[in-house]
Parts: structure tokens; C-alpha cells; sequence
């Protein structure tokens, strides 16, 4: 299978989970929501276009993963 974000280095991806878990320990989803807009718009001065849309996926994907259990 072809991976999507075949260019995203590792340490952004590290980003992306440690970032999901503090995202589950707030205290409401829309905290966490907000807390991960609000990495998202941290890291766009730092990462390139293909990580920041990783860090999108990722989070979205978790979402509906998280929305799934329920």
C-alpha cells in the first residue's frame, strides 16, 4: 500500500500523537478541539504544507476513530 504523507519526518509525527493525547486529557471536546487548531497553527511556521496537512489527517482521523467508539 502507498503511503500518503510518504515525505512526513518522523519527529512531526511523534507531534501529532503526543499532541492527541494531551487533545483526550482536556476537559471537553471542544477543548480539545481547540487546543489542536491551535497546534496546528503553531507548527505552519515551522513545518511544511504536507506536514501541516499530516497533522490534519492525523487529528480528523483520530476524531472519527474516537466519534467510532461511542
Amino acid at each position: 500500500m502507498t503511503e500518503i504523507f510518504a515525505n512526513v519526518r518522523d519527529d512531526v509525527k511523534k507531534i501529532a500523537d503526543l499532541a492527541w493525547k494531551v487533545a483526550l486529557a482536556q476537559n471537553n471536546p471542544a477543548d480539545a478541539a481547540t487546543f489542536l487548531d491551535n497546534v496546528t497553527n503553531f507548527y505552519k511556521q515551522y513545518y511544511t504544507e504536507e506536514e501541516i496537512e499530516y497533522l490534519r489527517f492525523y487529528f480528523n482521523v483520530k476524531m472519527q476513530t474516537e466519534l467510532n467508539k461511542e
